[in-house]
């Protein structure tokens, strides 16, 4: 009997070389490499946007420059702190706009100390929010070194979140604040985590001083995101505890949810000066109330209403989560194209087609990170902050969808407090972008331990999946001409579907389809030669080819070159010109000021041209000039003005007359009665509404009537504000005043108006400011807000008059009449912040020495 032998497969041994010998720690010892990777991190930041640390380059939007046309306001000489600004909308709290940073907040003042002191190396000013990028990778490396304990994995963790593109477009269009609060998002659950061990006091105050930097960024739509994430680590992790009945764990987690809950109320209070102030003037505000022909119209269905279109026309799409994988699959935001449509000349396209009205980059997070996020999930499901990551980042995603996917969305839109406040529903990728680099950290770690776990299934795997992404890659390149034929036929097709309510856009969007497909087949086969690169290092990983640390450092050079090729399209630089050369004064701001009216005025620029200050682009401009603009630019205008610009519109001559707007610019001859020129040059008209009335008058009658109505009544100029106005809840009787009547203005500043007043009767004045008066609902108590009104410092009741500004009556007699804007909730708000900054501040400090003492005493 012949027997046959078995052919035996022996595991080659490795050689020893330097790729699969690497070890970082042979060459940096450990306890470097935390101070290692933050200057890696600050370097990377550094090299990526050279052009804005060192070549004079800067990036400009509506938003920073109307951010910085605010400074002289906010950095004036006053007496106090600047509550009210007058200077765009007919005045609105300046907490809404912003102002300096307060003496009363010591953490808030420490953060911004040294963000302006680090930035102060640098020529360019913008270089202070480029921080954020810098703070935003160290609180991720943090995160991840504490679940991993591995300083290259989380390095990686740290790169892909900073350079993640849909956040660092935050930093490109000038929205800062929501990076300064996404900045510190993952310490927030680094915290967390380490409470699961233990809750110290440390961290304690050190969760305190987090979140109060979180809040202080002031982007209440990233707090509200934060707290939901929070909410789902708590309401996931407390089901796990009670499934697998660890009554210990499940203790402990309602201690910690006790402890969040205090150190927000804690960051809460501190921050409380800015935060009670934007409570009080949101029901005043667009993001709080309804528009008043919303308001008036007949009820349709909630999902076609005005207000739900204005807060979901931002919605995800879910055929646009392929753009997570391929960046240009519905176009992609701002790019530069240069060919022959243009002449070869470099010209700023904006090239997306999907269902968002536009975008300014793709919410990208690079597609290795993406595929190691889904790894990740299927090999390590059983880890529970995977899981959580998971279902925090799915619910986000689908919310995101707004009205795409309204079920989930709508139940929030209608019956979580607050969420209708929020535009924009895919802002809540944040919460995706936030948690799949972590994800991919996890990823990367579960092929690290591949090797020492002799895993031959998950080898096979990936040893699969690197010749299915090789074969895709080459049929890419194979079929690179039909791929681009069938992505222009989408373009085209897009561009049919909207030739009828913008025929300018489909023709640029068909024009510019071949460049937009070729786009798309270059990111296609950048993005597939990088996955199989990836996968092929794994194996070569599992093979002991390579050690872990060159593994790790493979892919975070990977990801870089795919985040900073990404990233390069959406970074549109420009010269940083400075304050003075940006806003040099203009010819008609030097005219109005020589004519030195000593009366409050506000001023409208109708010019055409597109010019900063026009209103096309009004960007705060003239406030910059403390001069009163009529108009303005803000995401939370007065919802009074807004009405007022929905129903009659900024170009009505008795809506000049009402409300004091005595100067207009228009790059034309102005056709209007009453009109005079005071000043002409190519492109600039100046003239001085001779028929506008003061800031303050005295009128012959007032009546009750509907704010519809009313407004109907202004768009037609059937009325003449100085003989009448209009009271809409209530009858009021006053007096006709006579010649003796009049105002003298005593003394007029931001927050307190002082005037004579002489009345002849009962006479009704108007004064005609945002109305913003009432009082807050705190629960606990319920302190008055807004303006109040002193008749000989007797306070007297001031009614809302003409639609959304103030009246008051006036008794016969020569009296001293006061308007003083003085939120009673303000006084008690910074006290309480600073006594909780300075308790706070102080017992980090205490804790830490102490803690270094202690480990010294050990040793």
């Amino acid at each position: 009997m012949t027997r046959t032998k078995k052919n035996i497969k022996t595991e080659s041994v490795p050689q020893n070389t330097f790729l699969s010998n690497f070890d970082l720690k042979s060459f940096l010892p450990e306890k470097f490499h935390v101070l290692a990777a933050i200057l890696v991190i600050f370097l990377l930041v550094i090299l990526f946007l050279n052009p804005l640390f060192f070549g004079g380059k800067s990036f400009t939007s509506g938003d920073i420059i109307a951010f910085t046309s605010m400074k002289p306001f906010v950095e004036k000489e006053r007496d106090g702190i600047s509550l009210w600004n007058p200077s765009i909308f007919c005045g609105m709290p300046s907490y809404a706009l912003g102002v300096k940073y307060n003496w009363y907040n010591s953490i808030s003042a420490i953060f911004y100390f040294v963000r302006d002191s680090v930035s102060g190396l640098f020529s360019v000013e913008y270089t202070r929010y480029a921080l954020y990028l810098i703070l935003m990778g160290i609180s991720a490396f943090f995160l991840m070194k504490h679940i991993t304990k591995n300083s290259l994995v989380s390095l990686f963790v740290a790169v892909s979140t900073a350079f993640s593109t849909g956040l660092i477009v935050f930093l490109f269009i000038g929205h800062v604040t929501k990076l300064s609060s996404l900045a510190v998002y993952p310490l927030v659950f680094l915290i967390l985590l380490k409470f699961q061990e233990k809750i110290k006091l440390l961290y304690f105050l050190t969760l305190v001083a987090v979140l109060q930097i979180l809040i202080v960024g002031f982007h209440v739509q990233i707090i509200f995101y934060t707290l939901f994430a929070a909410a789902i680590y708590f309401i996931y992790y407390f089901f796990r505890f009670l499934r697998l009945k660890e009554k210990e764990k499940t203790k402990n987690l309602i201690r910690t949810a006790l402890a969040f809950a205090a150190a927000f109320v804690l960051a809460i209070l501190i921050s409380a000066p800015n935060l009670t102030q934007v409570y009080e003037y949101t029901p005043f505000s667009t993001r709080g109330t309804k528009g008043i022909i919303e308001t008036k119209s007949p009820e349709t269905d909630k999902n076609s209403s005005a207000f739900y279109d204005y807060h979901t026309s931002w919605s995800f799409s879910p055929g646009e989560v392929l753009t997570f994988l391929v960046p240009s699959y519905y176009g992609f935001g701002v790019s530069t194209y240069k060919g022959p449509l243009t002449n070869d000349e470099e010209v700023e396209v904006n090239t997306y087609f999907g269902q968002m009205p536009f975008v300014d980059v793709a919410m990208y997070m690079g597609v290795l990170v993406f595929a190691l996020a889904l790894f990740a999930v299927f090999t390590r499901w059983k880890d529970p902050f995977v899981r959580f990551l998971t279902i925090v980042s799915l619910l986000a995603l689908i919310i995101s969808f707004g009205k795409n996917f309204p079920i989930l969305f709508d139940l929030l839109f209608y019956y979580l407090p607050g969420f209708d406040k929020f535009r924009v529903p895919s802002m809540m990728l944040v919460i995706v972008q936030m948690s799949i680099p972590v994800l991919a950290g996890l990823g990367l770690m579960r092929i690290i331990e591949i090797r020492k776990e002799k895993n031959h299934k998950l080898e096979k795997i990936l040893k699969n999946t690197a010749y299915v992404f090789t074969g895709m890659f080459v049929l890419s390149l194979l079929l690179n001409q039909p791929i681009s034929d069938w992505f222009v036929q989408r373009v085209q097709d897009y561009a049919a579907t909207i030739q009828t309510s913008n025929q300018q856009l489909a023709q640029q969007h068909t024009a510019l389809a071949n460049y937009t497909a070729g786009m798309f087949s270059g990111d296609l086969m950048i993005a597939l030669a990088i996955l199989a690169s990836s996968f092929w290092l794994f194996v070569l990983y599992t093979r002991q080819k390579i050690s872990a640390d060159i593994l790790a450092l493979s892919i975070i050079f990977l990801c870089l070159f795919d985040l900073f090729r990404i990233n390069s399209r959406g970074a549109k630089y420009t010269e940083d010109i400075n304050e003075k050369t940006l806003f040099a004064t203009p010819d008609y701001i030097n005219i109005i000021k020589s004519l030195n009216d000593s009366e409050p005025f506000r001023i409208l620029n109708l010019k055409q041209d597109r010019s900063l200050g026009s209103i096309q682009q009004n960007t705060n401009f003239h406030a910059h000039f403390l001069v009163e603009d009529f108009y303005g630019y803000s995401g939370i205008k007065p919802r009074a003005y807004q009405d007022i610009m929905d129903v009659v519109g900024p170009v009505n001559e008795t809506l000049w007359r009402m409300l004091n707007v005595k100067y207009l610019i228009f790059n034309q001859q102005a056709p209007f009665k009453n009109f005079k020129l005071l000043y002409s040059a190519e492109n600039t008209f100046v003239y001085e509404n001779q028929n506008a009335l003061p800031r303050f008058f005295f009128v012959d009658s007032v009546e009750k009537k509907d704010n519809l109505e009313y407004l109907r009544m202004v768009e037609s100029g059937s009325f003449d504000p100085r003989h009448k106005a209009f009271i809409h809840d209530k009858m009021l009787q006053v007096d006709k005043p006579d010649s003796t009547a009049s105002i003298k203005l005593l003394s007029y500043k931001d927050e307190v108006i002082e005037l004579e007043a002489s009345a002849s009767g009962n006479n009704f004045m108007f004064f005609g400011n945002t109305f913003m008066k009432g009082f807050a609902d705190y629960k606990i108590f319920k302190p008055s807000t807004g303006w109040k009104a002193y008749i000989d410092e007797k306070e007297t009741e001031i009614y809302r008059t003409n639609h959304g500004f103030m009246g008051i009556v006036v008794p016969a007699g020569k009296h001293k009449v006061t308007f003083s804007f003085a939120p009673e909730s303000f006084d008690y708000a910074k006290y309480i912040s600073l006594v909780i900054s300075y308790l706070t501040l102080f017992g980090l400090a205490g804790l830490f020495f102490l803690s270094k003492f202690q480990r010294k005493k050990s040793e």
